[in-house]
């Protein structure tokens, strides 16, 4: 039986969940105090770093407490601890005090004291999540593609599809594929790098009815393949019902493992999976898993 401790972002109840299917005494769920929370990142210390609207909060994983805020933004959709202890943000439009505004869309990298030391500005209305490559470039979700950018402002390559629609995030994987789930496209999709699809599973039409394929999120693929993803279901309080809102998928895009509850969440759009990670290190998926990353401080 499958059991996993995870980190949930409940978008239509701004709350953030940890969860372990193992010990519920560990379990905890916190307000986030910021709309649109979108993005989320195993930053070492104990921490988990949330990315909202308006930038980023740190919370510890024991207790759910806020122990780091940065708000001094508008328009924020990504965030990403770097090695060196920098943080990426991404977004479109962002403005803010002391910033100089942007139009396009924007990442910018923030120093350890969260001021600008780097803008990159590209064309474009629709960011949602970006990832970083062992490349070093950026994979970015732009609406109905993925585009592959680099560090200085230009788009290296682009990735459209049939069903892409709000595409929420993209990771390459060692064989130099990309994993994207398609937004409102509720299906999972590997492309290869002529961007043709090669695997697709998770879609309305090869899941139960209950389940409610609606919109497919953040996601996280796990070291044995399997894939876990946030099957997001509506803006706002009202939805615990609606779906089945976390899911996991194995390599033949089989329906392994599920969670939702109710009573506790409206629509969950994050999930990051604990299990394995050591919490006292940064962690990323430069290379399609998560893994430890090292630091430079």
């Amino acid at each position: 039986m499958i059991q996993h401790e995870f980190m949930a972002i409940d978008e239509g109840h701004a709350t953030l969940l940890h969860i372990d299917e193992r010990d519920q005494s560990k379990n905890w769920l916190v307000p986030i105090g910021h709309p649109a929370a979108r993005d989320m990142q195993l930053i070492g210390g104990n921490r988990i770093l949330i990315g909202h609207h308006h930038g980023y909060s740190e919370f510890d994983l024991s207790l759910g407490r806020v122990v780091k805020e940065f708000a001094a933004l508008a328009g924020v959709t990504a965030v990403r601890r770097q090695p060196d202890g920098h943080t990426i943000i991404a977004g479109v439009d962002i403005i803010g005090a002391g910033f100089a505004e942007t139009k396009g869309v924007t990442v910018l990298e923030l120093d350890a004291q969260d001021r600008e030391v780097r803008r990159a500005i590209f064309p474009g209305d629709y960011v949602r999540l970006i990832r970083q490559t062992e490349q070093g470039t950026y994979l970015m979700s732009c609406n109905d593609r993925i585009r592959e950018g680099s560090r200085d402002g230009r788009y290296l390559r682009e990735f459209p599809m049939a069903g892409f629609y709000h595409a929420w995030k993209a990771v390459r994987l060692p064989n130099g594929n990309l994993l994207v789930t398609a937004g409102y496209g509720a299906f999972v999709v590997e492309l290869d790098s002529a961007g043709k699809a090669v695997r697709q599973f998770g879609g309305k039409d090869r899941l139960p009815e209950s389940v409610r394929p609606f919109f497919y999120a953040m996601f996280q693929l796990l070291p044995g393949g399997n894939i876990v993803l946030a099957n997001w279901q509506g803006h706002g309080p009202g939805f615990g019902r609606s779906g089945v809102q976390l899911l996991e998928f194995d390599s033949a895009g089989e329906m392994v493992w599920s969670w939702s509850q109710a009573e506790l969440i409206s629509s969950l759009q994050g999930v990051l999976v604990l299990d394995g990670l050591d919490p006292g290190l940064l962690h990323d998926e430069r290379g399609g898993v998560m893994a430890p990353v090292a630091t430079a401080i």
